[in-house]
């Protein structure tokens, strides 16, 4: 026929365009493709409430909503065994949330609780310089304001009144034995002042005063009029109170990231809503028998005199540590056999993983195994995923 190299020039055309065609009849016809293997069907789930499953199709026997098919994965491979399949209506309507595992600096907020204390730099005791009895008392009640050399109380000491005698009798005598007779009275505690003014005193002036060696607060008095003291007593206890340390405990855990002249934040439960900027001055070396730490030392300055001596307060140190790899918190799940994450290995595939943590910070913790950076692990609803988990057979929904 006069058509035919026509038709087998179309026809090789058509082959070289790579489209399959048969000839049915008088017509040219494309050749059927082969369909696709059907997936295989693992079990039918809620998607609701994916831990009802069904080996048949039915409906949720929670909320009614019809069961979906949950397909083995792609390309026919099989998934782990713990691995938890849930179809895209799941995810959806469960609200699970993934986020990447990544190497970032773990910032850390220690919150410690810590007392207002005086500085034992300017901490002193004043004690009887001989024994006598107390006479009267001057400003000495707590939080009492001193100055340096003002009377803390007067003493009556018949050791006293003889060194005085002895002193009076040396000034008629050689240099040697007046600076003699003065190193006993300043040895029993008067200073230059008093002793300049023994021979003034009348024959009736038996009390001598007790000088307060700084200016400062008395804090604490151990005597009351009329009581008679041995030499040595404790008398008084006087501090700077303008001066002051807040002492805090800090744990195992938290040693490596502290260090000298750190920012620290402090609040007093007596000026509740401020904050007062200061730095860490010192961290023990040795434990406190009373906790299973050491003191950390911060140095302030108070001249108006607003905290309360021995009052409790906060510190706040915000801590840093180097780059790590960081876990979210919300993601670690933490049953009885240790910490475990789920980790999304495809879209609606999520795969238990145990872990391995180091240090804990605010809103990660430090992966030491287990996980790999740029893994998603789900941050929500991973206690619903590990539910499901935990079943071993799928349970049966009856199909309605």
């Amino acid at each position: 026929m006069r058509y035919t190299p026509l038709i087998f020039t179309a026809l090789g055309l058509v082959a070289g365009w790579g489209v399959n065609v048969a000839v049915h009849g008088d017509k040219v016809m494309p050749a059927p493709s082969s369909a696709p293997a059907p997936r295989e069907i693992l079990y039918y789930q809620s998607p609701m409430h994916p831990w009802i499953k069904s080996a048949t199709p039915g409906k949720c026997t929670v909320c009614g909503m019809d069961l979906v098919p949950i397909y083995r994965g792609s390309a026919g491979t099989a998934q782990p065994a713990d691995a938890v399949l849930l179809p895209p209506e799941s995810v959806r309507t469960t609200g699970i949330q993934t986020a990447a595992v990544t190497r970032a600096a773990l910032g850390r907020t220690l919150r410690a609780a810590g007392t207002f204390e005086a500085d034992a730099s300017w901490h002193a005791i004043i004690s009887a310089p001989v024994e006598g009895r107390i006479d009267g008392l001057g400003l000495v009640h707590g939080n009492g304001k001193v100055t340096q050399r003002q009377p803390l109380a007067n003493i009556f000491s018949r050791t006293l009144l003889g060194a005085a005698a002895e002193y009076k009798q040396a000034l008629n005598h050689d240099e040697a034995a007046v600076a003699a007779a003065k190193r006993k009275l300043e040895q029993m505690g008067l200073v230059w002042e008093q002793i300049k003014s023994i021979p003034l005193r009348q024959d009736d002036d038996l009390d001598f005063g007790i000088l307060s060696p700084r200016t400062g607060t008395v804090v604490k008095s151990y005597v009351s009029e009329g009581q008679y003291v041995r030499a040595g007593e404790k008398l008084f206890e006087i501090t700077d109170a303008t001066r002051l340390w807040f002492l805090f405990p800090a744990y195992d855990q938290d040693l490596p990231l502290l260090a000298v002249g750190e920012d620290v934040e402090l609040e007093a439960s007596t000026l509740p809503g401020e904050k007062f900027p200061a730095r860490i001055a010192s961290i023990g070396q040795a434990r406190e028998e009373s906790m299973n730490g050491v003191h950390v030392r911060v140095e302030i300055g108070d001249p108006n005199r607003r905290f309360q001596l021995h009052g409790n307060g906060t510190a706040t140190v915000h801590l840093q540590a180097p780059e790590v790899l960081v876990v979210p918190r919300a993601a670690v799940l933490w049953p009885g056999n240790g910490p475990r994450v789920y980790v999304e290995t495809a879209p609606g595939i999520f795969c238990r993983r145990l872990v391995k943590l180091g240090r804990a910070g605010d809103a990660g913790w430090e992966v030491l195994s287990g996980l790999r950076e740029g893994e998603q692990v789900v941050t929500t609803a991973a206690v619903l995923i590990d539910g499901q988990a935990q079943l071993d057979t799928p349970t049966t929904a009856a199909a309605q």
